[in-house]
């Protein structure tokens, strides 16, 4: 019976030093990253009518600054996102499926287009025309956008290179007010950089940030303080530069400087000003990532229907000021909503303007499957104003209800959210468990059997975050604070599935077979972790 035990205990360490050797391949070819990005004008070349504000407003004032469409692509393995953002107000779903019809290089439903909502951009809707029953939306310069969006999202595709990515988010103060309940306001900006693998330099650098692009409003053309930002950013090597508004609706806008004495909606400092403060606070906020090579990446996404009850929005598309397409059948508007991981930040697309409140609401929900929480503003849709039901009839929100498509969406969005998210491992959780099961096998270290040996190993625990095992001098210890570069292994696996193997409750050839454990490095080394650890 004892050798029979000894045989037994033995197998799954010859099974688990296979799985090492045979899964080196593998590894790479799946954790690995790759990135690319490309910007490109669309800038309109003809006199056109702005979005927002009022109506009747053309651009004979001419272009203060171009509008750009700024697109990145990310590829981990053979699976590939885009992430395009236009200077635009917003674009409706059917746009979107066009662009995505033109895509060659990612699955239509791995491409995001979201809109910064600059409110001095082409009427894109049809509601800012000439007059209420005349359309504002030039449709051969929606073609040119929908054209040169997908274009870019190719050119980025084109410029995938090996990469690494880092996370990081900061407060930005006193830039934006919330001019309904000034209490509920989110100042974090979240940030994600990608850079070039080869020679470190930055190829893209994203910034989330709720806020309307409105210090401007007059007859000129301009992209509102993301102009600045993208300026900043980009001369301090920062890549392209992306900006992505969150949840800003209800009222959240630029804040007043009351020292400005000049004429309303020509602040074209304060706007410098808003989008270097920005571009600062991101650039400072790079200086403290941590950047990874190899990253987990999971996906989902779901359609979803709710009642378009805006009797103002009915009458305008049924007198064709707002185009009709396919997303509305029967007074019933379908949309749709993406919940995404990269490493250990989290994404979350919203078709419209959401009010703060129900941002703070899906960040703390969102916030125990990720960390940063990225709330992608105007995303995939444009149906206005997205409000809790409770807020929905308030006097307070008349204005945005007369710019909602109805009462339900927001309850719709935030259980979207919760549905996409079932079957994720929250970090913390995961963290907590996996802890202890590490301080147990660490215990198990055998230090006559290590003798001389020194090596760092890094554990990518998918739910659980880094870990870094050292063995120096006899001794083995264990930190979650380190360097890749240090590291002559690197371990990739989901949390519960190391916990189940080093437990003995999994079968390590089962957890290659499903591709989820992956190594990368000194396989030499990395088989001696069976001999010097019972």
């Amino acid at each position: 019976m004892r050798q029979q035990g000894a045989g037994t205990a033995l197998f799954p360490r010859i099974v688990l030093a296979w799985t090492l050797i045979t899964g080196l391949s593998i590894a790479v070819w799946a954790q690995n990253l790759q990135a690319g990005a490309a910007a490109n004008k669309i800038t309109p070349s003809k006199t056109v009518y702005l979005a927002g504000y009022s109506p009747n407003r053309p651009n004979r004032g001419g272009v203060h600054d171009d509008i750009w469409v700024r697109a990145l692509v990310l590829q981990v393995g053979q699976e590939r996102l885009a992430i395009a953002v236009c200077d635009l107000l917003g674009l409706l779903r059917d746009d979107v499926q066009k662009i995505r019809q033109r895509v060659r290089a990612v699955l239509p439903n791995r491409v995001i287009v979201a809109s910064t909502h600059v409110h001095s951009a082409p009427d894109t809707i049809g509601l800012w025309g000439p007059q209420p029953t005349v359309s504002g939306r030039d449709e051969e310069y929606v073609n040119f956008v929908i054209e040169t969006v997908a274009r870019t999202i190719e050119e980025a595709a084109s410029k995938l290179q090996p990469a690494t990515i880092g996370f990081g988010k900061t407060r930005v103060e006193g830039i934006s007010y919330n001019y309904r309940v000034k209490e509920i306001l989110d100042p974090e900006a979240a940030v994600l950089q990608v850079r070039s693998k080869g020679d470190n330099k930055p190829i893209a650098t994203l910034t989330n940030f709720a806020c309307h692009p409105e210090v401007l409003n007059n007859d000129q053309l301009t992209a509102d303080f993301p102009n600045w930002f993208y300026r900043t950013v980009e001369a301090n090597g920062g890549g392209v530069a992306i900006f992505v508004n969150g949840a800003l609706g209800g009222m959240v806008s630029p804040a007043e400087d009351p020292n400005y004495q000049g004429e309303k909606g020509k602040d074209w400092a304060r706007a410098e000003r808003m989008g270097t403060l920005l571009a600062q606070k991101t650039l400072e906020v790079v200086n403290t990532m941590r950047f990874s090579e190899n990253v987990a990446f999971e996906h989902r996404s779901q359609t979803f229907s709710v009642p378009l009850e805006n009797e103002q929005f009915k009458q305008a598309l049924a007198i064709g000021v707002i185009p009709k397409g396919e997303s509305l059948q029967n007074d019933m508007l379908t949309t749709e909503a993406h919940l995404f991981r990269i490493g250990n930040a989290v994404f979350f697309t919203m078709p419209g303007e959401v009010l703060p409140n129900i941002g703070f609401l899906l960040k703390k929900y969102l916030s125990a499957y990720g960390d940063p929480v990225f709330l992608i503003g105007l995303g995939n849709d444009e149906l206005g104003y997205i409000l809790c039901e409770e807020d929905y009839w308030l006097d307070l929100y008349r204005y945005e209800r007369s710019m909602s498509v109805g009462s339900q969406i927001g309850e719709k969005l935030v259980a979207t959210a919760k549905q996409l998210s079932e079957g994720w491992t929250p970090i913390d959780r995961g963290a907590s468990s996996v802890d202890a099961e590490l301080q147990k096998y660490i215990q198990r270290f055998r230090p006559e059997r290590a003798g001389a040996l020194k090596a760092t190993y890094r554990f990518l625990l998918e739910g659980a975050g880094e870990y870094y095992l050292r063995i120096a001098e006899g001794k083995a210890t264990l930190s979650k604070e380190g360097n890749p570069s240090e590291a002559q292994v690197t371990i990739r696996v989901p949390a519960q599935v190391f916990v189940d193997i080093i437990t003995g409750k999994r079968n390590a050839l089962d957890a290659y077979n499903t591709g989820e454990l992956q190594v990368e490095g000194d396989i030499g080394l990395a088989q001696y972790l069976l001999y010097v650890f019972e």
